[in-house]
């Protein structure tokens, strides 16, 4: 037998083996930070929450009334995570649990009144324990994000505090006054600079954002409206903007402001319906919102937008939850290099008019990565003049969820916007429940019947030019596509790598002018399409050219 010899390890070599080890120990194993409640939150009744066993707070949001909540849950996470949800509606046990978006393949563990499920990266998610998802479902929402990079710190050089403008940040007293000056103090500063919000609730109306200043907002603070109109005040009407239109309120105003933006884990709750919704806030009712029959009509200028961003260049959002907008929530008005990162907007699910993204004019280089969307209306609205040649350019969105009962993409009504070069990516249509995930609306077909007091003509001709849907997916409750080009050219449509469910109403291809739509690698309802014939056996009323690719 011959004897095996034994290599002698030095102490040094043993001691970069014990640090190779605790390195490797670190990196094998998950990191979870919750995120706290701001102060005064209310706890959901209805969800409990851990993640690898550390609690997670459960905030309550009743987005209608209390049979139609979407409470919601926010942590950062590194790894791979193990969730665990505990359903507490009616101490009822779990026998299902419908996680989406489905792209993400999340299988869950059903156990006594528990789903769980593992996590290997970031995630926004929507998890209906007992309830198949839709629109009309009640659910949590569920963000998971990545650890925060290098966020602001009191006591840095270029970073104030608001707490030094002596304001309350219990959410008792209005703050506007204070918050804006503190803003303006902050952009006089050579260089600009981080005007922080600590923990707490911070009342206020309309902010007026200035160049070089970012708004941050650590994770348990809350900026908070004040749920009176008269608090909400008006940016100048955009050059060339017909006399007597709607007054361009919002909660935060960037005009004509350079490199500034909002940014932090905290959250804006503009608590804006029905308090700020125009013909319900008590200041400014006046009986229009409906006509006689009680058909719901466009706003007539007595609201207030969330986030107006107008002629301006180098604005960001990141990070942000921002909560209930009373209408339109970011509007982009002849706008360049606007950029959203990681935020969550989240409206009520019976309010109108609140669109999420609201793209205008000549906006351009415009950048919506890594977001998530529940909202009554449209996702993402694009409008311009009816007679443009050039208009909104350059719009990539990126690893989104969209979760609403209107429409995804919708560009129409009557008039429209120029596209050139936009792209959807890895975005998923969970629900778009009334209308269409995409709706290019540029005829009338679409409105015969309804009724609606708008959008019955068809556009003057507006051009749009190579639009993408790659790696999308398209889920059952709700529409799939509706375009309808009437006299106007739209071109190089393509879908790429594309998944669509089974809708809940036909799909339209149709107008004049419109070329070739591509269908690359695209599978509705489990097959694979690869001709017209299973186009239209799919549900698709098709009058224009298309082409296919495996």
């Amino acid at each position: 037998m011959t004897k095996r010899r034994t290599k002698k390890v030095s102490g040094s070599t043993k001691r970069h083996m014990l640090l190779f080890s605790m390195l490797w120990s670190v990196a094998a194993f998950a990191a979870v930070t919750p995120y706290p409640p701001y102060p005064g939150a209310k706890e959901s009744p209805s969800f409990k929450v851990t993640v690898d066993g550390q609690p997670v707070f459960v905030h309550r949001f009743l987005t209608y009334d209390q049979f139609q909540f979407m409470d919601y849950a926010s942590f950062s996470m590194t790894g791979k995570v193990r969730v665990t949800v505990t359903n507490l509606v009616g101490e009822m046990n779990v026998l299902t649990c419908d996680i989406r978006p489905l792209a993400y393949g999340i299988k869950p563990q059903m156990s006594g009144n528990t789903c769980s499920f593992e996590l290997d990266r970031p995630r926004y998610l929507l998890v209906f324990p007992n309830e198949v998802a839709s629109f009309g479902a009640a659910g949590l929402m569920l963000f998971a994000e990545p650890p925060e990079k290098n966020p602001p710190k009191l006591g840095d050089p270029n970073v104030v505090s608001i707490l030094d403008y002596k304001v309350d940040n219990t959410g008792k007293t209005v703050e506007t006054a204070k918050i804006n000056q503190a803003i303006g103090d902050v952009s006089a500063k050579a260089g600009g600079g981080v005007l922080y919000f600590p923990t707490g609730v911070y009342m206020a109306g309309t902010l007026f954002m200035k160049s070089n200043v970012k708004l941050y907002i650590d994770a348990d603070a809350l900026i908070k409206g004040t749920g009176k109109i008269v608090d909400y005040t008006s940016a100048p009407a955009p050059a060339g903007a017909p006399a007597g239109g709607r007054q361009l309120r919002a909660q935060v105003i960037f005009d004509h402001v350079e490199n500034a933006g909002l940014y932090g884990r905290g959250g804006i709750d503009m608590d804006g319906y029905p308090k700020l919704w125009y013909d319900f806030a008590p200041d400014t009712a006046d009986g229009k919102a409906r006509d006689a029959d009680g058909i719901v009509k466009d706003p007539h200028g007595a609201g207030a937008r969330g986030y107006l961003i107008n002629t301006c260049r180098n604005i960001t959002f990141q990070d942000l939850l921002l909560l209930r907008s009373a209408e339109w929530t970011a509007h982009v008005i002849d706008t360049e290099n606007f950029t959203s990162r990681n935020i969550k907007i989240v409206n009520r699910k019976r309010q109108h008019h609140d669109d999420i993204y609201d793209l205008t004019g000549s906006s351009k280089h415009i950048l919506i990565e890594d977001g998530f969307a529940m909202g009554m209306d449209d996702t993402w609205a694009l409008y311009g003049n009816r007679n443009a040649t050039t208009g909104l350019e350059d719009i990539v969105v990126k690893g989104f969820v969209n979760y609403t009962y209107d429409t995804g993409v919708g560009t129409g009504y009557g008039g429209g916007a120029s596209v050139k070069h936009m792209r959807f990516e890895d975005v998923h249509f969970v629900a778009n429940t009334v209308d269409y995930a995409i709706w290019f609306q540029l005829g009338p077909r679409y409105w015969t019947g309804r009724g609606y007091p708008e959008g019955r003509g068809v556009a003057k001709a507006i051009p749009s030019d190579d639009v993408k849907f790659v790696n999308c997916t398209f889920e059952d409750d709700g529409g799939h596509i509706w375009i309808d080009g009437g006299v106007s050219p739209l071109t190089n449509f393509v879908f790429e790598n594309c998944t669509f469910y089974h809708p809940t109403r036909p799909s339209l291809l149709a107008g004049k002018n419109v070329g070739p739509i591509l269908f690359k690698n695209v599978t509705i309802g489990g097959v694979k399409i690869r001709n017209l014939d299973q186009l239209k056996k799919a549900g698709f009323d098709v009058s224009v050219p298309v082409k296919f690719e495996p």
